[in-house]
């Protein structure tokens, strides 16, 4: 009695894609939400907004600015957002959120400190609401 062997079916044919050209950059967006805290009162209380951010460059190449936004996030793990202006012309990286002037600056003197060569001309901006 002769055994049968099971004949394994055709591996997929390899298929190659062209090469993507351009570059890839991941985009922040971020959604708030206003929340109103009422004083004893009944009268509305002061609401906290999110109003600076430490700018860390402003670049006219799209791939340095990719190139340093995905460094940024993966060195402080917080939101780098990637913004176009186009009357500058200019792509401008900025990064966290902050509540007040004080707290960016002193993430802007961390940053500073940690990579001076890299962020020695970052500066804080405030949020235009």
């Amino acid at each position: 009695m002769e055994e049968s062997q099971e004949v394994p079916p055709p591996s997929p044919p390899v298929v190659q894609q062209a090469p993507r050209l351009g570059f890839k950059t991941h985009t922040d967006t971020v959604y708030s939400q206003k929340s109103r805290t009422s004083t004893p009162s009944g009268v509305a209380g002061r609401e906290r907004q999110i109003r600076f951010m430490v700018q860390i460059g402003a670049f006219k190449d799209p791939q340095n600015a990719s190139r340093i936004q995905t460094l940024a996030r993966q060195r402080y793990h917080l939101p780098v957002l990637n913004d176009y202006h186009p009357t500058l012309a200019l792509y401008q990286i900025r990064i966290g959120f902050f509540e007040t002037r004080e707290a960016a600056y002193t993430f802007r003197g961390r940053m500073h400190k940690e990579f001076p060569a890299d962020y020695k001309g970052a500066w804080v901006v405030q949020l235009k609401r």
